[in-house]
């Protein structure tokens, strides 16, 4: 097990860095939802707007190309006022840039459809590719951003408790360990008691063997 202590100097330092996390991880959200959002908005719009445009603008043009036919078809009917046939150029040029048009707004409802089918698919690829992101915006920062709340919480607890006494710290005064000392040595001493003197010593003799003197 590792003996670093963490070296806290600065409530407020970690305070800045949670801020500064919450800000990224609104940003990080806001950006990923904006590009998804064009996305969908930019397949919405081919989708709806762009396919009916190509195939009302088809229709037109088929409708021009019919036109520019029958033209040139009436036109060759025609006679000169000479007997021979009337000149149809005019009417040519005008089949031609009909069906120039017409394919030109069939190749645009081609593309369209193309341009579709890649951007679901790059959409797909997109949404896998930042799902990693999405997942530590969503879910790693903000466990991360909790900690370090409840980090900030418990450090503002620990400094506001008051602090203990100086003296308490140090331990007792050099006077006040010797006075220690001397009265634990004073309560481990037993006095002595003074012994009773031996019979033999005081030349004495027990009562019971005594003699009395005779009468």
């Amino acid at each position: 097990m590792s003996n670093e202590r963490a070296d806290v100097r600065s409530i407020e330092v970690i305070d800045a860095f949670r801020a500064t996390l919450a800000g990224f991880v609104d940003a990080g959200r806001a950006a990923l939802l904006e590009a998804e959002s064009d996305l969908e908005k930019t397949i919405l719009w081919l989708d709806r707007d762009r396919i009916g445009h190509w195939n009302r603008q088809i229709r037109k043009r088929q409708e021009l190309l019919t036109r520019a036919r029958s033209e040139l078809y009436r036109k060759q009917m025609q006679t000169s006022a000479k007997g021979g046939r009337a000149g149809d150029s005019d009417e040519r040029k005008n089949l031609q840039r009909a069906e120039r048009h017409l394919e030109e707004a069939r190749r645009g409802l081609e593309a369209t459809r193309t341009w579709i089918r890649r951007l679901d698919r790059e959409r797909t690829l997109y949404k896998a590719a930042v799902s990693p992101l999405a997942t530590a915006l969503d879910h790693d920062l903000p466990h991360a951003i909790g900690l370090l709340r409840k980090m900030s919480e418990n450090l503002e607890a620990y400094t506001s408790m008051p602090a203990p006494e100086l003296a308490r710290l140090l331990g007792p005064t050099e006077d006040e360990a010797e006075s220690t000392r001397r009265t634990a040595s004073a309560t481990m001493e037993v006095p002595a008691s003074e012994d009773e003197p031996d019979e033999e010593e005081t030349g004495t003799v027990p009562s019971k063997d005594r003699q009395e003197p005779a009468p």
